[in-house]
């Protein structure tokens, strides 16, 4: 369900979270979102500064 707040930032739910990091974990490292989640949280991310793994790092709160 598409909803939209007050201050006009679109509003995802726990699924629609969970899709955006499996897509975009896929797309900058080739591996799953929940892949991506475990492997962060068990600080086994190689060269965790990068770019393409801060992007997917900043979407953690909506999916991981």
């Amino acid at each position: 369900m598409k909803t939209t707040s007050k201050n006009g930032f679109r509003v995802l739910s726990r699924d629609e979270g969970e899709k955006l990091l499996d897509r975009q974990a896929r797309r900058y490292l080739r591996m799953s979102g929940k892949e991506f989640a475990r492997k962060w949280k068990a600080k086994k991310i190689k060269n965790p500064d990068r770019p393409e793994v801060m992007r997917v790092a900043f979407l953690l709160p909506f999916g991981g």
